[in-house]
């Protein structure tokens, strides 16, 4: 049988929306920015009055999951111009986890700040009775600006994505289902995911996001949760705008193609760490500079000055819709 690889995960937008974000919003003065409040980022000032931001990140499984919280939490942190000084990491697991895999869960997460160059980290680990997999909780903050001043997207711009659409996702299902999926593909087809560095470089865009800086950007947003097309329609909501990209422009990777077919599941809405949405009035011109750094990168459409958030492939129109589901609970399990 398939495994269901994430059992649990974020509530849907509209659950968030309704029954989080506007509960805090009348119970605490001034917990949420007006207007401005991006989901899974917070903004707030040090007891000396300096900036910061904090970005959060949550994920369950193994040792992938580990890292993986920690670069989507740095990821999201980098993409609204923070380097990220401090990480606490959270982890709860079953009650009976041995204790080398507690180990191996904190190594793969201090492993991964090690490679981020992050000085100061925290963490603890709680048992919990009833729980199926190792819940890894990251928060990383970090001065605000201390990479670049972020500012609000706007209309015509470009939409470049760095980076392979679903990737993260389709590791996890591979790692789950090894044995499996040898039988039914050739190792060397299945060696670029299961030889990459999943604590390094595989997941993280800091590199790209630096690029991206230099070259100008100022307005991005990192993949996670819901693939590209919940990070398209984040990036344009959080700006008060539509959306058009053209589906074959957006970067895929074969093997997480046929993965993908494999378990009958969207690589569009798949868990997509390791990838960044850009927006520049000259794309071509960031493409080149990216390319100069040695980051892969497309333009995948442009922003419009509606509210519609569109997908087009050929003649076919498909609307964009607020985060509903992660590709991974998708995966149906089969005799």
């Amino acid at each position: 049988r398939y495994k269901n690889m994430l059992d649990c995960g974020k509530v849907t937008d509209t659950i968030y929306k309704r029954s989080v974000r506007k509960v805090i919003e009348r119970k605490v003065s001034g917990a949420v920015s007006q207007g401005d409040a991006i989901r899974d980022i917070s903004h707030f000032k040090s007891k000396s009055g300096n900036p910061i931001a904090a970005a959060t990140a949550v994920l369950s499984g193994d040792n992938l999951a580990s890292a993986g919280a920690v670069h989507l939490a740095v990821n999201r942190l980098a993409t609204v111009g923070s380097r990220p000084s401090l990480v606490n990491i959270q982890i709860i697991v079953p009650e009976d986890l041995s204790e080398k895999s507690i180990k191996e869960l904190v190594g793969a997460a201090a492993e991964s700040c090690e490679k981020l160059q992050i000085a100061s980290v925290q963490a603890d680990v709680t048992a919990a009775a009833g729980l199926k997999e190792p819940m890894i909780t990251v928060m990383a903050s970090g001065e605000s600006g201390s990479l670049f001043e972020s500012e609000k997207a706007c209309a015509d711009q470009d939409i470049i994505m760095a980076g392979y659409t679903g990737g993260y996702g389709a590791a996890k299902l591979t790692f789950a289902n090894e044995a499996e999926l040898e039988n039914h593909f050739n190792s060397v087809f299945l060696s670029p995911i299961l030889e990459a560095d999943y604590t390094g470089d595989a997941i993280s865009t800091v590199k790209a996001v630096e690029a991206a800086a230099a070259a100008g950007v100022r307005t991005m947003y990192a993949c996670g949760e819901g693939g590209v097309y919940s990070a398209v329609w984040e990036l344009a909501e959080n700006a008060g705008l539509g959306a058009r990209i053209q589906l074959k422009k957006v970067p895929l990777k074969q093997e997480t193609v046929e993965i993908c077919d494999y378990f009958n599941i969207s690589p569009y809405q798949l868990l997509s760490v390791g990838a960044v949405l850009l927006t520049a009035t000259h794309g071509q011109k960031v493409l080149a500079e990216l390319a100069a750094a040695g980051i892969p990168a497309v333009i995948i459409g442009h922003l419009t000055d509606d509210n519609d958030r569109v997908v087009l492939n050929e003649e076919e129109v498909r609307f964009l819709e607020p985060f509903r589901y992660e590709s991974l609970n998708q995966a149906k399990s089969e005799s």
